[in-house]
This record gives structure tokens, sequence and C-alpha cells, in this order.
């Protein structure tokens, strides 16, 4: 089962308490980012390394990493994000074997779907059936309901998926649960912060 332990740290609740590391790391965590293509998982790494929005982002192909050091907590924290492919759909092999490495080595994952694409939220379920079958041990898990602003601006928005729904299915998991924007960088450092307890 997967499951996040509260015990250790308490969270993170304000942006505030994440800076730029000014010194070395005392700690690295690997992050990996799995979920349905183009829910934002490149752009989300992109906002947590260079702090801005990048439009229109090729789509990864395979795995890709990217580092940061910030200072979470008081403490120097290296954040070692690995950006996976969504068409490397949980279903192949290809995805276990290719994933299956990178899980002994993760210290937490992050499940992203996009909050205007009702399919991508449907497949939460399944990506946490393959994390929990290919990862082989327990690992903290945030699931990251993203776009909220395109929600935010949606006139229509009946065919968004909602907050609640997003908290429903991380309590089913006992999961941690955050919407962020990366356009605005809502809950983007909060979301990582979450996973260096």
């Amino acid at each position: 089962m997967l499951t996040n332990d509260e015990s250790e740290v308490s969270s993170v609740k304000s942006e505030s308490e994440i800076l730029d590391a000014t010194g070395p790391p005392e700690r690295a965590y690997n992050v990996i980012f799995v979920g349905d293509a183009s829910v934002g998982k490149t752009s989300f790494i992109s906002r947590v390394v260079k702090n801005s929005f990048v439009n229109n982002l090729s789509a990864t192909l395979g795995i890709d990493f990217h580092v940061r050091t910030l200072n979470i907590r008081g403490k120097n924290i290296t954040l070692q994000l690995w950006d996976t492919a969504g068409q490397e759909r949980y279903r192949t092999c290809r995805f276990r074997s290719l994933t299956k490495s990178y899980f002994r080595k993760a210290d937490g994952i992050i499940l992203m779907y996009d909050v205007t694409s009702e399919p991508s939220f449907l497949n939460v379920r399944e990506w946490m059936n393959a994390i929990e079958d290919t990862s082989g041990k327990i690992l903290p898990v945030v699931i990251v309901g993203n776009k909220t602003d395109l929600r935010d601006m949606d006139n229509d928005n009946d065919k968004c998926v909602k907050t609640s729904s997003g908290h429903r299915i991380a309590e089913q998991y006992k999961v941690k649960f955050y919407e962020a924007s990366v356009k605005d960088g809502s809950n983007v450092l909060l979301t990582v912060g979450e996973l260096t307890k």
C-alpha cells in the first residue's frame, strides 16, 4: 500500500518556507513525475528548476532528469526531478521496465493530472496501481491536479475535475493532494516540499 508517513516532520505550510539554497545540500531527494501525456509534468519541473513558465514544451521521450537545490524548512535539499513520458502508458511492459530501476531509487512520486481533462483524472487509479506494482516499496506519493488557471478561466467548467474529486481519490489511497498552476506558480514549490519530509 502506498502511504505518506506524517510522523517525521510537519508539512511545508507556505512557499515562504522554501528559498534558494545558499550552501551545500544536506540531502538529495529523487522525485519521479508520472501521469498522462500533456498534463504538464515537464512544465511543472521547468517551473521548479527555472522558476518560470515555459509554454509549448516538447513531449518527453523516455526519462529526462533535472536538478535544483532549495532551502526547505531550514535545510538545503537537492531535488533530483525525473520526468517520465506520459505516452509510456502504465499498461505496457515498456513503462514497467523503463521505470522499475528509477522507482527503486525514488524517494517520492508526483502523480499529475490535468484538471481540465477528465480522462487524465480517471487514469489516476491506473497510475497508482502501476506505481504500486512497479516500485516494490512504500513511497510517498502526492497527487497533483495541474492547470487550475485554465479551469478558473473556463466558462463551461462543469466538464473540469472538481477539487473535491481530487481530495477523495487522495484520501482513498492515503496520499497527499494539491492543486497547482504551473503558469502562475501556485502550489508548485509546496508540492515538491511535501516530499522532502
